[in-house]
C-alpha cells in the first residue's frame, strides 16, 4: 500500500511540475514580440488596416481577437470597402504561440458579393495555457480589379 501511495505522489508530483512549466514558459513571455504581435495579458486585441490610397475599393481590414472564458475564443474579421464590390472575401486565421513561433488552429472563408462590407465572428474553443492571436486577410474585386489588406493582432493568454 505505501508504494502505491509513493507511485501516486510522484505521478501527481510530475502533473503538477508539468502544468506549472507550461504556465511559466507563457508567462515569462509576457510582452514579447514574435512575429510583429505583441504577448499579452489582455482580454482582447485588435488590428485595423486602412488604406492610404484615393480611389480605392478597399478602405479597411480589421480584425480582433477576444477571451470569452472557459478555453473559448471569438474571431472577427472585418472588410469595408469604399465602394459596392462583386466579391468581398475574408480569410480569418486563428494562431497559437508554442516554442518561438505561430501555430495556425483553425482558419475560416467567408465570401459575399455585390456588397461593400463583409464581417464575420466564429467562436472557437482553444487550449488553455498559450497565447492566441488572429490573422485577417481581406479582398476586394471589382471589374477585374483587386485589393487586399492582412490585419495580424497582438497575442492573448489564454488561462
Amino acid at each position: 500500500m505505501k508504494k502505491i501511495v509513493e507511485k501516486f505522489l510522484v505521478i501527481l508530483a510530475v502533473v503538477v511540475l508539468s502544468c506549472t512549466s507550461v504556465m511559466a514558459e507563457g508567462l515569462d513571455d509576457l510582452g514579447k514580440v514574435v512575429d510583429g504581435s505583441k504577448l499579452t495579458n489582455q482580454q482582447f486585441a485588435e488590428d485595423i488596416q486602412r488604406s492610404l490610397v484615393r480611389g480605392n475599393l478597399l478602405n479597411q481590414g480589421s480584425g480582433r481577437i477576444s477571451d470569452l472564458g472557459g478555453g473559448v475564443v471569438n474571431a472577427y474579421g472585418a472588410a469595408l470597402c469604399s465602394v459596392t464590390c462583386d466579391k468581398v472575401m475574408l480569410k480569418i486565421t486563428v494562431q497559437r504561440y508554442s516554442g518561438g513561433s505561430w501555430y495556425n488552429v483553425q482558419t475560416f472563408e467567408d465570401t459575399a458579393y455585390n456588397t461593400a462590407t463583409l464581417t464575420k465572428s466564429h467562436n472557437l474553443s482553444v487550449s488553455k495555457g498559450y497565447y492566441y492571436r488572429v490573422k485577417v486577410a481581406c479582398m476586394a474585386q471589382k471589374n477585374g480589379s483587386s485589393e487586399s489588406q492582412t490585419a495580424t493582432t497582438d497575442g492573448i493568454w489564454i488561462s
